[in-house]
């Protein structure tokens, strides 16, 4: 999802030129701020002379800037904001309750794949898309229920504020503070869309701290995810060129564990949405 900045400058010949220019995310990566800088250069042209000039877009940990010209050009800028049809799609996963019954639609159907009669190639190109499915499953189900909880809690995004250290390196200016207080539920979406889904290590400590809740032993998801890698990115062969080992009985018990992880997640899901008192 990319954010967008206005910006505005005179150019040379004195015309008003106003545009958008896209903003890159910081490195969330980063300890520091001085670290987390991402900079993209884009070209913006006067209608008017049509002289072409270079915006500069910066941003880290402390908010975004644009200047012009490699510093020569003054450039105003207002606060990053998401496209209309980006901003929709996170705020149905901030609204939408159905993650547990998306998950079961999602799941449903592999059961009867599995039992399809096919030869010996055919069979493993499907399951090398079944496996990839139902890890996806898990993860959009991890994804949407954290933030569907997080974001419809004032108590829990301070939460996620104080125990992760990445989102709390993000600072505001005050008038910054009161033109988000309308949109926090969106930048904190975005957040967790965008980044901390990307690394599964990341999705156990923060149920942990923030939603109080314990996986467990979940080292059969994390395995889970790597074999997925070589079903997405190599068709089913590792690095070596092996086909991975893929049955329908992996399948079968992969969605079983999928399955029992899920409900009992939801479980805490509910009693988190319905009663934002209890005890962090």
């Amino acid at each position: 999802m990319s954010l967008q900045m206005d910006i505005s400058f005179v150019c040379e010949c004195g015309e008003l030129v106003e545009d958008i220019v896209y903003v890159q995310d910081p490195d969330f990566s980063a300890e520091k701020n001085k670290d987390s800088q991402t900079d993209t250069w884009q070209e913006i042209y006067c209608v008017s002379c049509d002289k072409e000039h270079i915006i500069q877009v910066t941003n880290t940990f402390y908010g975004a800037m644009a200047s012009g010209n490699y510093g020569d050009m003054e450039v105003s800028y207002g606060m990053p904001y998401f496209p209309d049809d980006e901003q929709e799609e996170l705020s149905w996963v901030i609204d939408s309750k159905d993650q547990l019954e998306i998950f079961k639609a999602q799941i449903s159907s592999v059961e009867s794949l599995l039992a399809l009669d096919l030869d010996a190639d055919l069979k493993f190109n499907l399951l090398v898309m079944l496996y990839g499915h139902v890890v996806a499953a898990v993860e959009a189900y991890l994804s949407s229920t954290f933030i569907h909880c997080v974001t419809n809690s004032e108590a829990l995004v301070r939460k996620l504020v104080e125990t992760d250290p990445t989102f709390s390196k993000r600072t505001f200016t005050l008038k910054e503070i009161f033109e988000e207080r309308e949109s926090i539920k969106i930048t904190v979406a975005n957040y967790l869309k965008d980044l901390i889904f990307h690394d599964l290590k990341k999705v156990k400590p923060m149920y942990r701290d923030v939603l109080n809740y314990d996986f467990g032993d979940i080292s059969w998801l994390f395995k889970a995810v790597q074999v997925r890698h070589h079903c997405a990115h190599r068709a089913g062969y590792d690095k070596s060129g092996n086909k991975v080992d893929l049955s329908s009985e992996i399948i079968r018990g992969l969605v079983e564990k999928s399955v029992e992880l899920v409900e009992k997640l939801d479980v805490r899901a509910k009693e988190v949405e319905f009663d934002n008192t209890l005890p962090f």
